[in-house]
């Protein structure tokens, strides 16, 4: 007689999901700071939209856009200041085989709704890690990284996980007597920040008024700190911009005085962010850079390297006057067609 193998069935558990957009931002793994409405009107006003895929009242998955239509077409693009947005999906309880499927299909419906643009360009969470339905619509992809704590609750692990160069950079600047103080005025930021790309020969990642739209914003919604490392004459030797909400922490900006940098200030003063960080959250994404000469700075203070995709997509340009006029008949019925079902939803 054959044996029969009955397989036992997973039990099926589901979970509430989210009301509003803002709730599943709270929820969603692939929720940010940047992603919170209040962010993007901050950052973008008046040049973002938010689309959604529903289930009744529920929402299984938003995705915030911003776009720049200086030239009558509408280009997707990333804001300044702003490291990564991207697809948001509800929290489920679904086996992984079962939620990749699901959310594969919520990726595809929403590149519908986004419909053709001009241009597109933006950086996802690190934890949205399925980019293939934006490949099979013909997208490109590139790999970025950053540094984050993922867990700051051990003060002595942070401290020894740093590399033996920051570590004597910090001392060396409590040594010259550099203090850290939290009472530095935004104006005083600023300038700190100017002369930090002034020696790089390069442009500020934000314009001032954009930084102080994003201060004030934090500061009605979310939580935010200025770090700066202080000599005894009085002179701001670097600065760190912290902010967090939920409980996670942000290094947003930061700077040093090119005329100073030999006190290692700024080293301090990221530590001591990162101290203060454990108090406000848990984790800690140091949003580092990809540039060369300051990768080191943030691979040096021990985080952990965390890749996330930038997703493009340039259309090709006509080769015909009559294949022109046609991709242009085609854009404008595209917007037509979207600005229609966004008034459906409203009904």
């Amino acid at each position: 007689m054959e044996s029969v193998i009955k397989y036992a069935k997973p039990p099926r558990t589901s979970l509430r999901l989210p009301l509003t957009y803002d709730e599943l931002v709270k929820r969603s793994p692939q929720g940010s700071i940047f992603a919170h409405r209040w962010w993007l009107e901050a950052v973008a006003p008046g040049m973002h939209e938010i689309l959604e895929i529903k289930q009744g009242d529920e929402i299984q998955a938003a995705w915030p856009i911003v776009f720049d239509d200086g030239d009558e077409a509408k280009h997707v693009c990333m804001p300044a200041l702003t490291q990564k947005l991207g697809i948001l999906f509800a929290p489920t309880s679904a086996r992984p085989i079962e939620a990749q499927s699901k959310n594969q299909k919520l990726t595809t419906e929403l590149i519908e709704q986004l419909g053709d643009t001009a241009s597109f360009h933006q950086n996802f969470h690190e934890n949205f890690n399925d980019w293939l339905p934006f490949c099979w619509q013909g997208f490109n992809q590139t790999t970025r990284y950053t540094y984050v704590f993922e867990d700051m609750s051990d003060l002595n692990a942070l401290w020894n996980n740093l590399r033996q160069k920051t570590r004597t950079e910090i001392r060396q600047a409590q040594k010259l007597g550099i203090q850290v103080r939290d009472d530095l005025d935004l104006d005083q930021f600023l300038d700190v920040i100017r002369k930090t790309f002034a020696r790089q020969n390069r442009s500020p990642l934000g314009n001032d008024e954009l930084v102080r739209r994003i201060d004030t914003a934090c500061f009605q919604n979310a939580g935010r700190k200025i770090l700066a490392g202080v000599d005894l004459q009085g002179r701001v030797h670097a600065a760190v911009y912290v902010a967090w909400v939920g409980n996670q922490a942000y290094t947003l900006m930061g700077g040093g005085d090119p005329e100073l940098r030999h006190s290692n200030a700024y080293r301090l003063v990221s530590w001591e962010a990162m101290v203060f960080a454990r108090s406000i959250a848990r984790r800690l994404d140091l949003v580092g850079s990809m540039l060369p000469q300051v990768e080191p700075v943030f691979r040096g203070f021990g985080a952990r390297q965390v890749p996330y995709f930038s997703i493009t997509k340039v259309p090709p340009r006509p080769t015909s006057l009559r294949t022109y006029l046609w991709k242009s008949i085609e854009f404008r019925w595209t917007q037509v067609r979207r600005k229609l079902r966004a008034a459906a939803k409203k009904r």
